[in-house]
């Protein structure tokens, strides 16, 4: 039961949607919220439900949030860049507050007492005398309707959300195999797709054979579109045969044009003085190499295209963009193409390439069935773009105290960005160049950013360019405490200015009884960041065996978020971050060999 409190007052104006667009309330009580945002383990779904459950006083059991279906969610450019609580979050607290606010307009004439005196409870309004209206009474014909307004959202309404950590949203489902995934969708008269790639990604078809393939019984089709092979039939086990029946010839890729941009990121004036005239000086170079998103669940996707539209059965990150893709692909408007997102099994940016749902809408094209493609394991790995290479080239000079008085830090990468914005001016810096300038006092300072294109195609991945970047600053921050003789959290400490990451580093410290004495091979290493204005500072100790193998044996972690919105959904990002970076730092590395990927599993 929540305890009544006092209604803020009205928000100013705040954005051009319409309430019902965001909010609405059903014959039975529930509540609905729409977001063009899609839910791919981030744990948004369960955060927005609190949201607009702790501006409406309802359980959030009673919220259902529609992510991200693009015939009835406000339109939406992507869910990228871990923006989704503050933009989208922010709009549905717009959107409740001013429903909740009808709400009471409504019950202030029925129950004739002035909204002052209300109380809002479990979703219904009670009056002093003890008189109350649900929801659903409130709204009986006639749906919330109107201009969410303008102006900042309150940023200073009390956290009325339970401490308890309910289950996701989505949890049970998943749990118990009801949800919903794109390799689990049947549609009636459904066919298998698969597509024959080339051995080189942009290789051009010169011959194709195709007669055995067309002979194999259940086949219903072999597409081809140019350089586009593709294979449809009315089960696997033909598809499969039908396709190792084709024979193909293939070109050589087209020479990719040197098109790198080049960024200066910050430039004083004086750095090579600063340098040369430092007591010390110090240089180091980092190197990261591609990695695969891995996803647990390989790409798979269902199109079901008609003369009249098409819907589309995916796991993306943009299903508007998806829409208008596909749209410009069929000859149609874009409203007549239906995009139906469904669960994700963990994407950090790769569900912005949209190639398997291409690749069922041509087929679904050419058979007019429904056309189900899935990847396999290895094709997930030699197809996909993967995380950009990184290189960087990092210089600093101490003086006699120990602070920083030159720095130079160059990055070399591939894009993080697919298309025509990717080298956008503007773009790369906040893409591959992100968290590429330390929180210290650097003295003076020269950043450079250039990103160029690479063997393999390169893609969004978890946190951008953050997270080798922050893994070359901060190991070499640490370089330079141990060559000026200094315990590594002190000298950050002392060129840090910033009271909260100062309070996150002095809070690890203490958690880790960073100053304890620890077994033989084992050691301690920290390392901080902020990021979309969250604070954070680890601690990890490590052992090193007689044989030199490598373990991770314990992480501490200090966080200031904020105002958190979801209190489990944080520990959960921040948990499997450790867990994620450590598999990437001892376990995980993208074999390239000639320019093509290797690794299958």
């Amino acid at each position: 039961m929540r305890a009544p409190i006092a209604q803020p007052a009205r928000p100013a104006r705040f954005a051009s949607e319409r309430l019902e667009q965001r909010i609405a309330i059903g014959r039975d009580g529930r509540v609905i919220g729409r977001s063009g945002k899609v839910e791919y383990g981030q744990g948004i779904r369960t955060g927005f439900a609190r949201i607009v459950a702790d501006e409406l006083f309802v359980p959030v059991e009673k919220v259902d949030i529609v992510l991200g279906e693009t015939d009835s969610v406000p339109w939406d450019m992507g869910t990228t860049g871990s923006m989704s609580t503050a933009t989208d979050g922010r709009q549905l607290r717009a959107a409740a507050i001013q429903a909740r606010t009808l709400l009471l307009d409504r019950a202030t004439a029925r129950l004739d007492a002035p909204s002052s005196a209300l109380t809002l409870m479990e979703g219904r309004a009670i009056a002093p005398d003890g008189g109350s209206l649900s929801y659903e009474d409130l709204v009986g014909d006639e749906p919330l309707t109107g201009d969410i307004p303008e102006g900042a959202v309150p940023g200073n309404l009390p956290v009325r959300m339970a401490e308890d950590r309910p289950l996701r949203l989505e949890a049970r489902t998943i749990l118990t195999g009801e949800a919903k995934y794109p390799a689990d969708i049947q549609l009636p008269a459904m066919l298998f797709g698969h597509v024959l790639h080339p051995p080189r990604s942009g290789m051009k078809l010169i011959a194709l054979q195709d007669a055995a393939a067309r002979a194999v019984p259940g086949v219903v089709a072999v597409v081809r579109e140019g350089d586009f092979i593709g294979i449809v039939a009315e089960r696997e086990n033909a598809l499969f045969h039908a396709l190792h029946a084709l024979v193909a010839e293939w070109g050589p890729s087209p020479v990719v044009p040197d098109t790198a941009y080049e960024a200066v990121m910050r430039q004083d004036d004086g750095v090579e003085a600063a340098l040369s005239n430092a007591s010390l000086r110090l240089k180091a170079a980092y190197h990261a190499p591609h990695i695969a998103h891995a996803s647990i669940l390989p790409r798979a996707a269902v199109a079901d295209v008609r003369g009249d539209g098409a819907h589309l059965y995916v796991a993306t990150q943009r299903p508007f963009g998806l829409r208008d893709e596909v749209a410009a692909l069929l000859g149609l408007p874009v409203g007549q193409i239906h995009v139906h997102p469904q669960m994700m099994s963990g994407q950090y940016g790769r569900g912005n390439a949209d190639d398997v749902a291409i690749e069922a809408v041509r087929l679904s094209r050419a058979a007019r069935r429904p056309v189900r493609v899935q990847w396999s394991r290895a094709e997930e790995f030699r197809l996909s773009p993967h995380r950009p290479v990184f290189d960087a080239e990092v210089e600093a000079g101490l003086d006699a105290h120990g602070a920083i008085v030159g720095w130079r830090y160059g990055v070399r990468t591939n894009s993080y960005i697919v298309g025509s914005q990717a080298l956008a001016p503007g773009v790369p810096e906040q893409t591959a160049g992100r968290a590429a300038e330390p929180p210290y006092r650097l003295g003076q300072a020269e950043i450079r950013l250039r990103v160029e294109p690479g063997d393999v195609p390169t893609i969004s991945f978890r946190s951008l360019g953050a997270a080798p970047n922050v893994f070359a600053i901060e190991s070499f921050v640490d370089e330079l405490a141990h060559a000026a003789q200094q315990d590594p959290i002190v000298f950050r400490l002392a060129l840090a200015n910033d009271p909260r990451l100062r309070r996150v580093l002095e809070a690890v410290r203490t958690m880790s009884n960073w100053h304890a004495p620890r077994g033989e091979g084992h050691g301690l290493g920290v390392a901080c960041a902020i990021y979309h204005g969250t604070y954070i500072a680890e601690v990890a100790e490590v052992s090193v065996a007689p044989d030199g193998a490598v373990r991770l044996e314990c992480v501490w972690c200090a966080v200031d978020a904020g105002r958190l919105v979801h209190p489990d959904g944080a520990r959960n990002q921040i948990e499997g971050g450790v867990q994620q970076a450590a598999s990437w730092t001892l376990l995980e590395e993208l074999k390239v060999e000639d320019g093509v990927v290797i690794s299958s599993s």
